[in-house]
């Protein structure tokens, strides 16, 4: 994401490019490497805790924090799994692709009619 204050001009905020997927998430949704990584992790299956944290290389209680952030963020889904003898664990999986398009889409069209209506609106002179 662009981080410019009040008096900096404007110069490239419209031409931003984009050249992974990754770039997009971290802007829209305020992503971090380690939340990149997992959601990636959980495009192909669902997994567990345990595997999520083998394949990025984080400990367990990271990969549990980075997974509630997902969840919190409308990213991922678990879904509860029984033991037998008694217990649960959740197994993880990222929403799809679409899903997350969707999203940003609707973000853009948010802050694109929220920037219009403020143009649209009297400026006074002064700041």
């Amino acid at each position: 994401m662009i981080a410019m204050s009040v008096r900096e001009p404007l110069v490239g905020l419209f031409s931003k490019s984009f050249e992974k997927p990754s770039d997009l998430l971290c802007c829209a949704f305020g992503l971090r490497n380690s939340e990149i990584d997992t959601y990636f992790t959980l495009m192909d299956s669902p997994k567990t805790v345990e595997q999520i944290s083998e394949l990025i290389g984080k400990d367990r209680s990271t990969v549990q924090r980075v997974l509630n952030r997902l969840h919190k963020k409308n990213l991922v889904e678990r879904r509860m799994n029984y033991i037998e003898r008694g217990g649960y664990y959740y197994e993880y999986h990222a929403i799809s692709s679409e899903q997350v398009r969707k999203e940003i889409l609707a973000q853009l069209d948010e802050w694109y009619e929220a920037t219009k209506s403020f143009l649209l609106q009297s400026w006074p002179q002064a700041p």
